[in-house]
């Protein structure tokens, strides 16, 4: 076999598609698989370390940019630690996701100012979503907005 093909044959074998980036099995069946969602829970301590705050005007202008802010750790401390820390903050407008920031353990702190636009004139709600290493995937509350 010459060079070439055992290195394609590498590629393809190991999941790097080239041109593509990188397709991995794994990450394609937990896309696939039911995440669990858990919160707002502000009751608990647990849930006060996870759940997400969001900060954002109760009216905008249609078309015009604003600011959002999207914090872990807003209720109560979360660690951040080599073996536990939030690895993303995104914000959802509706059922999808708009922006999203990805932290690295003891480096970043769980929270970001994303600055967004939104077209359509009328309410819509936002959420902001925060990833655990070790506890998953929480919801804040709902944020309703109306867009003018």
């Amino acid at each position: 076999m010459d060079r070439r093909n055992f290195i394609k044959n590498t590629f393809l074998a190991t999941g790097v598609v080239l041109g593509s980036g990188i397709i991995i099995p794994e990450i394609a069946k937990a896309k696939e698989s039911k995440i669990p969602l858990y919160g707002p829970d502000l009751e608990t301590t647990f849930g006060r370390k996870h759940t997400p705050y969001v900060k954002a005007p109760k009216q905008v202008k249609a078309g015009e940019w604003f600011d959002v802010y999207v914090e872990v750790g807003y209720y109560h401390p979360h660690p951040n630690l080599m073996t536990h820390w939030i690895e993303s903050v995104a914000l959802w407008i509706g059922q999808y996701e708009v922006a999203k920031a990805t932290f690295r353990a003891t480096q970043g702190a769980p929270k970001a100012t994303f600055t967004i636009k939104i077209d359509n004139k009328g309410e819509t709600t936002l959420k902001g979503l925060g990833y655990c290493n070790l506890h998953g995937l929480w919801v804040s509350k709902p944020i309703n907005i109306k867009v003018v």
